[in-house]
């Protein structure tokens, strides 16, 4: 909890720090190409992962994450289980 309670300080020396330091020096860091912009911020975009969902999850897609979660959890329990076998420590 003390590092908690250090985060928003810190986030505020942060931010008084950018203020006072030109804040519009971005175009500085850019290198010039005007690729690093992103041409519509805030806006969804789609890359090789696909697109940010644009409201709640579903009752149906929380139901197949956690089967898959569930699924992973017990192929992992599997493998360790395997491993103490081996190790003859079970």
């Amino acid at each position: 909890m003390s590092i908690q309670a250090q985060v928003p300080p810190g986030l505020a020396a942060t931010h008084n720090f950018i203020m006072d330091v030109d804040p519009l020096d971005i175009d500085n860091y850019l290198n010039g190409d005007e690729d690093d912009l992103d041409p519509n911020p805030g806006q969804p975009q789609e890359n090789e992962f696909g697109t940010l969902a644009a409201g709640a999850v579903t009752q149906t897609e929380k139901n197949r994450a956690t089967l898959q979660r569930d699924d992973i959890a017990k192929a992992m329990w599997e493998d360790y289980q395997r491993v103490l076998r081996e190790r003859d420590e079970l």
